[in-house]
């Protein structure tokens, strides 16, 4: 639930634009430079249109935080993939850990939010990963490989090409603990070794899964310079422009 206001949200992308758009060698996505990195914002519901309309024409997308597994119907309170695929979004979290943790979102929740997102030609997110008490029992090659089985079960192989998913180690998450850089490449890779069991080694090898847990600037360079770690997923590093901009072009 940040920015708290429809002002700050507006400011925040503004600003954020700005300075992209200053950085040397910076970009966003175009057609045109296929070398640039593909940002995507996810603001609260009720700002992704205005968002989209300062962001979207610098070639930076917008995703929905979430949405509900049914079409529609009476579920107050509760957001259709048909209704932010109308707004313009391109991507949608599934599974984030907040909705695991404090909505008691289930396996079975997050595979038809997946699949729902699928349908309506939206590319799902899929956020996995262990707590600290799973971390410290080590078992946290058990945990994903269950989360990402479950979570993508009747997703086919040419539905893959758009799904993008991210590893969470939810115990790195705003308590200042930090997961060492090489630690995180292992789990990227043991959830390709899952993806190659589910589906196959050329699917293993293009999904492109991120590392969400508390990146910075500091910290984004070495994360993006591991094999197996295609992107991020930002927190509370997003909310801020020049920390933003300064994630978005990261150097290796």
């Amino acid at each position: 639930m940040n920015p708290a206001t429809e002002a700050d949200a507006l400011n925040l992308s503004n600003g954020f634009v700005a300075l992209l758009n200053e950085m040397q060698g910076a970009c966003a996505v175009d057609s045109e430079n296929p070398g640039c990195t593909e940002v995507v914002l996810f603001p609260p519901f009720p700002f992704l249109s205005k968002v989209k309309d300062i962001v979207g024409k610098n070639g930076i997308d917008v995703g929905a935080q979430g949405v509900y597994y049914e079409d529609k119907g009476a579920f107050t309170g509760s957001v259709a993939a048909s209704m932010v695929k109308s707004v313009g979004c391109e991507y949608v979290l599934c599974g984030h850990s907040e909705r695991r943790a404090l909505f008691s979102d289930s396996d079975v929740n997050i595979n038809a939010k997946v699949k729902k997102a699928l349908e309506f030609g939206m590319k799902p997110i899929l956020c996995v990963g262990e707590t600290q008490e799973e971390y410290d029992l080590g078992i946290t090659q058990a945990v994903c490989a269950m989360q990402v089985s479950k979570d993508l079960a009747g997703v086919s192989k040419e539905q893959m090409k758009d799904v993008v998913i991210a590893y969470e180690p939810v115990w790195a998450i705003g308590t200042g603990l930090v997961c060492d850089s090489d630690v995180a490449n292992d789990v990227h890779k043991d959830i390709r070794k899952v993806l190659s069991k589910m589906y196959d080694e050329d699917v293993a090898q293009a999904t492109r899964i991120q590392y969400g847990g508390s990146v910075t600037p500091d910290s984004v360079d070495e994360l993006m310079s591991k094999s197996d770690i295609d992107g991020c997923l930002v927190g509370g590093a997003s909310l801020f422009a020049d920390k933003f901009a300064r994630i978005v072009n990261f150097t290796v």
